[in-house]
């Protein structure tokens, strides 16, 4: 069964921080006192982390003429990392940056349907029109307000969302599974290479570009428009695809093979990393899913390795915390975030012998196989959202 769609404007209000003059600036944070809430606080789970937020004074926050939460808002991201959002499940006191926007139901929708739908493919697709491959992609208020969302009776709607929650538990349960393996893995690796950054143990150290291929996307006359995008061919790989140093393929766009044809470069391969230059920052992904090949976006770039060293052992040493931590920083010292090709292909890297990078790819291997296996997804949350957001559930 197929429900109407409505706008998001026809099922919550949007309210935008205060943009005038007694916006908060840095200078006005203080260590305690009511939560200032920007991107950088809300979580890839959908909740606000606490160590994140920003504080200022009453003063201050009853200077501020709208932008004020209370239980049960939705905070959505509309610039940099465009869809990211976070629910407010306390009674909180707090106000959100300009980065943000606060979305708040009403009586025609449930709460945990609108969050799901949210973190849909359906949602996805509608953002994606936003990003344009611009250096910083950004959504208003008034585009989000015309998104279309299927709206069912109330009661179906929580019937879904019951649904989709117990499935997102099994799959949270994975993510845990592979976040404690990761855990392990990172000690393995400064055990056998120590620090990245500090090299304590004397490794050979080459420039990034020397040892692989750092290649963009083409940004030409032929870069992919919304017009190019279809519903099955090549695989075209945004910054959403990009997470928790993973390849996240729960949303999936394509480019004909004829556009893909058409391009010059920024064209993958089975093994390839993929970094995010823009947005969330610094992410690195190996294309290792299937696909035989795909295309990237304006804001990523593809490092592919050379005989010199493992695409696996490559990836965890760009994703360790120290060196991860030293590359965001680098990308964060421009006005609008990024990194560039230059700093990409000048970044200093450790390059151990083939022999002791095999034998931690080998480990990883092992450790990961044994954790996947104490946690069996029993369906792609991903394809039982899109049944459910299409009336087959």
């Amino acid at each position: 069964m197929s429900w109407p769609f409505v706008t998001l404007g026809e099922v919550a209000t949007f309210i935008n921080g205060d943009r005038g003059k007694n916006y908060p600036s840095k200078g006005s944070f203080v260590e305690s006192g009511v939560a200032f809430i920007n991107a950088g606080s809300l979580s890839l789970e959908h909740r606000l982390i606490d160590s994140e937020l920003n504080y200022i004074t009453q003063d201050k926050y009853d200077s501020l003429r709208s932008g004020k939460v209370e239980k049960g808002d939705i905070l959505f991201c509309l610039r940099g990392s465009l869809g990211k959002f976070a629910v407010v499940e306390n009674d909180i006191k707090g106000a959100v940056a300009s980065s943000l926007v606060i979305i708040r139901a009403n009586h025609k929708v449930a709460l945990s349907y609108l969050k799901h739908y949210l973190g849909s493919v359906l949602c996805a697709r509608e953002i994606d029109t936003f990003e344009n491959g611009a250096a910083q992609p950004n959504l208003s208020a008034t585009d989000l307000k015309s998104f279309k969302i299927p709206l069912p009776p109330l009661e179906e709607q929580k019937r879904i969302a019951a649904i989709l929650d117990k499935a997102d538990a099994i799959r949270q349960k994975r993510k845990q599974a592979i976040a404690l393996a990761d855990e392990f893995l990172r000690s393995v690796f400064l055990d056998m290479f120590g620090d990245p950054v500090t090299n304590p143990k004397g490794w050979e150290v080459r420039n990034l570009g020397d040892i692989c291929q750092c290649i963009n996307g083409d940004r030409s006359k032929n870069y992919p428009s919304g017009d190019d995008l279809v519903d099955d061919g090549v695989l075209f790989l945004s910054t959403k695809n990009i997470v928790n140093g993973e390849l996240d393929l729960a949303f999936q766009q394509y480019i004909t093979e004829e556009k893909f044809g058409a391009l010059g470069r920024g064209k993958l391969l089975p093994d390839d990393m993929v970094i995010t230059l823009r947005g969330t920052l610094a992410q690195c992904a190996l294309f290792s899913c299937g696909y035989n090949t795909g295309f990237i976006n304006a804001q990523l770039m593809i490092v592919r390795a050379g005989d010199q060293i493992l695409p696996k052992f490559l990836h965890s040493l760009m994703m360790s915390r120290g060196f991860n931590r030293e590359l965001k920083a680098l990308g964060n010292g421009a006005a609008i975030p990024q990194l560039t090709a230059k700093q990409i292909n000048e970044l200093k890297i450790i390059l151990p012998p083939l022999d002791i990078q095999e034998k931690f790819v080998a480990i990883q291997r092992f450790t990961k196989k044994v954790a996947l296996k104490q946690v069996q997804a029993p369906e792609m949350f991903s394809s039982l959202s899109q049944k459910a957001f299409s009336g087959q559930l």
